[in-house]
């Protein structure tokens, strides 16, 4: 499990650092021939994902701190930690979560209101006390 959170945490790595770097090659003129696209591959429903060289780079640099945080023996056990961490913990129910939700909203908007009525007495009073002929 804790190698497949790697792997995903990698991908979604390596497409961010895709952007940031067609973000920064696009702004020098040097640098704008790694933002051309390459290739088109299709990953999913509807437009393919085109792969440019800032694509491959971005990919590479996340699959370089992949191999290195997974080789890294400090940070593998980490990780193992608290994945057994998470085994241990008992979740709530689909009802508790629904029940604790209801009663997030509804504690949410009676704070509204009262911090809503709080912001209309103090702005009366303000504007009595600037203009008491109002």
């Amino acid at each position: 499990m804790v190698t497949v959170a790697y792997v995903i945490f990698g991908l979604l790595a390596g497409f961010f650092l895709e952007h940031v770097l067609l973000s920064a090659f696009g702004v020098f003129s040097s640098t704008q021939p790694l933002t051309t696209t390459m290739f088109a591959l299709p990953l999913g429903p509807g437009e393919p994902k085109d792969f440019s060289w800032a694509t491959i780079i971005g990919l590479a640099l996340s699959a370089a701190a992949f191999a290195y945080a997974y080789n890294n023996v400090a940070a593998r056990t980490f990780s193992e930690e608290i994945a057994a961490e998470l085994r241990k913990v008992s979740w709530p129910s689909i009802e508790e979560t629904r029940a604790a939700t209801i009663a997030v909203i509804v504690a949410s908007l009676i704070a509204a209101c009262l911090l809503g009525l709080f912001d209309v007495f103090w702005q009366f009073l303000t504007d009595k006390i600037q203009n008491p002929t109002l």
